[in-house]
Order: structure tokens, then sequence, then C-alpha cells
């Protein structure tokens, strides 16, 4: 009888020695942390950055942590051209291609798994050209919007998520020659009119004619002045290649599909200037291959 007795309080020993050892050290419920890299003023792509007609790199600066190490980080790059509906589009022009990007850092190139450094040096940042092994040398990137993330996983299996922010996330406007340009020479809701044009550039060999144009007026938010804002007043003309989840694809009749003048367009809308005032102005404007160009302006 006595075994029998001295088995149960065994085992009771045990179990209460791995409580107290557990316990020791607490477990990290904590995704890895992303910033800036010292120096910096932000991670970069900035928010809502913009890549010109002249430039074919984006540069790509960050910083991740973690207490228990680091075991993955994921840059990702896709079409925002239709919101957050990802729905297939077809060109046209066979030549025009969406740009992706899937890069993974596995714990063999982070190197210290506590703390990991991407700076802009060269070789390292995003490019849209030859140096870029996933772009063939007859393509060309479809301009446009793209959501762009850089995302973190550490060892014990925490990520970083898009609920709580804690996710790097923007959108990268790629403009190209190609695609419809967009000129402002005066915006002055108090100064009306406004001034300038949206135009196919003919300089552009593989340009095409403008089919869509969605104009808007967005309020910014308290907590961040970089964050897509509220849409205050929207104008549509034409017909989009993209449906989109936040607005109607199509509108009244573009009046011209080579040119576009703003001071015409907005010429007796009183309602414009009062929308614009102290708010960001967005043009988005579509070609018939599908590149789209936007411009934001701040008033």
């Amino acid at each position: 009888m006595k075994t029998h007795i001295l088995l149960p309080i065994f085992f009771v020993f045990l179990l209460s020695s791995c409580i107290d050892s557990d316990s020791d050290e607490a477990l990290d419920l904590t995704a890895p942390s992303i910033s800036a890299n010292a120096g910096e003023s932000s991670i970069l792509p900035k928010q809502f950055y913009t890549v010109t007609n002249t430039t074919n790199e984006v540069p790509l600066s960050f910083m991740v942590e973690d207490e228990s190490g680091i075991r993955e980080i994921k840059i990702e790059s896709h079409s925002g051209f239709d919101g957050h509906t990802h729905k297939s589009f077809l060109t046209k022009n066979s030549r025009f291609k969406l740009f992706r990007l899937n890069k993974l850092f596995t714990t063999e190139e982070i190197g210290n798994q506590k703390k990991f450094v991407h700076s802009t040096t060269e070789g390292s940042n995003i490019y849209l050209d030859e140096r870029n092994s996933e772009i063939n040398a007859d393509d060309l990137i479809l301009a446009g919007p793209y959501h762009f993330s850089i995302q973190a996983t550490d060892i014990e299996g925490n990520q970083t998520r898009y609920q709580d922010n804690s996710i790097y996330h923007t959108t990268l406007f790629i403009q190209r020659p190609y695609a419809p340009q967009v000129e402002i020479q005066n915006l002055n809701a108090t100064d009306q009119p406004i001034s300038g044009r949206i135009y196919r550039n003919l300089d552009a060999a593989d340009s095409s004619d403008i089919i869509f144009l969605w104009i808007y007026i967005e309020e910014g938010t308290e907590t961040n002045s970089e964050a897509e804002g509220t849409i205050l007043k929207e104008w549509i003309w034409g017909n989009s290649n993209w449906p989109h989840q936040f607005r109607p694809d199509s509108g009244i009749a573009l009046p011209n599909t080579q040119e576009l003048v703003l001071e015409e367009l907005f010429e007796k809308d009183t309602e414009f200037y009062t929308s614009l005032d102290g708010n960001t102005l967005v043009i988005w404007a579509e070609d018939t291959n599908g590149n789209i160009t936007v411009h934001q302006i701040n008033n």
C-alpha cells in the first residue's frame, strides 16, 4: 500500500516542478516589430510612394527586431487596381504585365536573429527593369497603384498582422511615360479655377487612348495624415477595365480621349472648390491598355 501512495505524490511533485520551471521564462506572445532604420525618418518606401516616369527602382529600408528571434521576413507587392478585390484583367496588349513582388528572408539570410537591418545599398532596392529577374526585356509594367507590405514571423510562430498594424503596408504609385499623364499648374480652392490637364503622351510609343477618369476629393484621418481618408465628393467619366469595390465602374461620356482640360471639367462646379479646401485631390486616369496614373495633390 505504501508504494501505491508514493507514486501519486511523485507525479504531483514532478508536475509542480514543470510548472515552476515554465514560469521562470515568460512565453513570447509578441510579434516582431518593424520600424525605420537608424537615421531614417520612416520605413522605405514611404507611405504612398510615387515611382516617377524616369525612375526604375523603389528604395527599400527597414529594421525588424524580436526578443526570441526572427524566423522569416516577407516583402510582398501586388496590384491594387481594383481596390482589394484582386479580380483579373487581361490587357489587350500582351506586352503589359502586372508587377508582382515576393521576396522571403529566412533564418540563413537574417544572420542576427534578434535584429535584422535592411538598407538602401546598391543591389538591395526593388527594381522595375532588367535588374529584376522576374521582368523580361520586352515586358512593360502596368502603371498604377500597387499594395506593398513587409511582414515578419518569429521563432515562436508569432506573426505581424494587418488587424493591429504590426504589418507595414502602404500603396506604391508606379507611373510610366506610356500611361496617362497629369499636369497641374494651379490648385487653390480660393483662387479659382484649377489649372492643368490629363493627356495621352504621344511621344511614348506604347501609349493608348484615355478611357476612364475618376477624380475625387479626400479628407484625411486625424490619427494618420498619410492614411487613406474619406471620399467627400467624386466625379467619374468613361468606362474602366478594372472593377472596383469603392466606386462605380462607369460614368458620363469622356469629352476627349486624348486630352482633358481640368478648367473645362470644373468650370461651373462650385461644389468642387468648396470640397477641395484643406483636403486632398486625387486624379485617377486609365488608358485602353489598363495603365492607371494616380496623382495626389494636397490643398
